[in-house]
């Protein structure tokens, strides 16, 4: 077990600052002093510290900037563009490695202050803004009986986990949390706003509904509402001796999801409190109790329980309170299988074997999530047209307090991944497709969507972003041409 003391950053060095940095800051000083954070300012350390994962907190712009407005931020962004100034953007900051929503030396781009929230009953949307998280656009939406399709964990941002794709509650029901994108309001690398939606800029719009950061800074969201009255669900703690069980009743539970896809489920196997133990988490989109469908879930044996009546809220603060450790070294990698309850057990199995003997230093997770099946899967541009089935994201969450153990991490979770591929691949059960938001860093999550949906991304960004500033100048998350490819072009 980890000690519970969580790193901070007291400001003791400095990072290399490049002119091109200093210029940008200082007409941002000029234009917006309120609102920029030098590293002298007293807000900056308590901003650096905002990161969920020790890995961005150990990165350090030259200042953080937080924009009230597109406008404000269009601003910014064209000056980066013209100085060649490289930055980061930050929605909620969950991102898990160095770089993913943060910047060393750069200027940082704070949205913290983009908060638009706007009901449009008329047009069963809601209008949200990446400055917001989850959990306060739900508390909000239920007491109007609305929700959307967003995050199950109510620290979240909304923006990090709207451009990776994003599953819910309503995974099965509805898809993507992207595919429920009808509008987004987006800054391009010129500073200009646009909108970009099925009737505006329709490529650019097709590009985003899985494009990730390549394209510009989405600052609005338009969502699609649905009439909400509460759920049922909950998780429930089991002993790790009841694996099998446990693992036949999530893969048989997947397979009930295309019948009634208000059902939704998750595995979970962690060392984060000691010993080994299983979490499962149970949620109807209905407040509706003791469904058939649970029944397999349910006649696991349980140490403790907490299922019943409730609402989208206390779900997602029960999710986030598993991810309470901010600050911790948290390395995150993925694999998607298709469905098999064997092929599960092995992977359970070699989560056992290479992560038990090292959980006294780390805080080892697996988890098995459903992907969200949509009506439409060619409306996204992660390539999934062609599955045959149910497909599932092997995810794998390493924390650990200690920087000498990240390369144990990284290749023990290499270790587990490639030993699973090679098991489903000579099952069958394999399946290329990479989830960004449960993606690491050394993953080619582009790669996985195919050529063709790669070739539309490079094209689109070429239009709208022709000198590639969201590829070179802001180095974070994921990029459709690789990172050797974009650091070349700048040199």
């Amino acid at each position: 077990m980890l000690s519970q003391s969580t790193p901070t950053l007291d400001n003791a060095s400095h990072p290399h600052v490049s002119p091109a940095a200093k210029r940008v800051v200082s007409e941002l000083l000029k234009k917006f002093p309120e609102q920029v954070f030098e590293q002298d300012h007293p807000r900056y350390k308590a901003l650096q510290n905002s990161y969920w994962s020790g890995y961005q907190k150990a990165l350090r712009p030259h200042c953080f900037f937080q924009p009230h407005s597109a406008e404000e931020l269009g601003q910014v962004v064209a000056q980066c563009a013209i100085e060649q100034c490289f930055f980061g953007v930050k929605s909620g900051g969950h991102g898990h490695f160095a770089g993913q929503s943060s910047i060393e030396g750069g200027i940082q781009l704070d949205l913290v202050k983009l908060k638009t929230f706007q009901i449009k009953r008329s047009e069963c949307t809601v209008l949200v803004g990446p400055g917001n998280t989850w959990g306060s656009v739900y508390e909000r939406l239920q007491k109007e009986g609305l929700m959307v399709v967003g995050g199950r964990s109510a620290n979240v941002g909304v923006g990090g986990y709207l451009v990776g794709g994003g599953i819910s509650f309503y995974a099965a029901q509805h898809g993507w949390g992207i595919d429920n994108v009808r509008s987004f309001e987006i800054v391009l690398a010129d500073g200009r706003v646009v909108t970009a939606s099925s009737d505006s800029e329709p490529r650019l719009y097709r590009a985003l509904r899985g494009g990730g950061s390549n394209f510009g800074i989405i600052t609005a969201f338009e969502l699609e509402a649905y009439t909400y009255n509460g759920m049922w669900g909950g998780r429930t703690m089991i002993d790790s001796i009841h694996a099998r069980q446990a693992i036949a009743a999530y893969a048989g539970f997947v397979k009930k999801q295309e019948a009634d896809p208000k059902g939704h489920t998750i595995f979970i196997a962690t060392y984060d409190e000691g010993p080994l133990r299983l979490l499962q988490y149970m949620v109807y989109t209905e407040p509706q109790s003791d469904l058939p469908m649970f029944d397999e879930l349910r006649k696991v044996p349980t140490i403790e329980s907490s299922l019943g009546l409730t609402d989208y809220t206390e779900l997602a603060q029960n999710i986030a309170g598993l991810q309470d450790g901010v600050g911790y070294r948290a390395a995150i990698a993925t694999l998607t299988l298709k469905l098999d309850e064997d092929l599960f057990n092995f992977a359970y199995d070699v989560f056992v074997q290479e992560a038990g003997p090292k959980s006294k230093y780390i805080n080892a997770t697996m988890e098995f999530h459903a992907i969200p099946r949509t009506s439409n899967p060619a409306g996204n541009r992660f390539g999934l047209e062609g599955a045959d089935g149910p497909l599932v994201a092997f995810l794998l969450i390493f924390v650990t307090s200690d920087s000498r153990h990240d390369d144990e991490v990284t290749q023990t979770q290499k270790t587990i991944l490639a030993r699973v591929e090679k098991e489903a691949k000579k099952r069958c059960m394999y399946h290329p497709f990479l989830f960004a938001n449960y993606a690491a860093q050394w993953q080619d999550v582009f790669g996985s969507y195919g050529d063709h949906n790669r070739k539309f991304l490079t094209e689109v960004a070429n239009v709208y972003d022709p000198e590639r500033t969201f590829q070179r100048l802001q180095p974070g998350s994921f990029k459709i041409s690789t990172l050797t490819r974009a650091r070349q072009s700048i040199l």
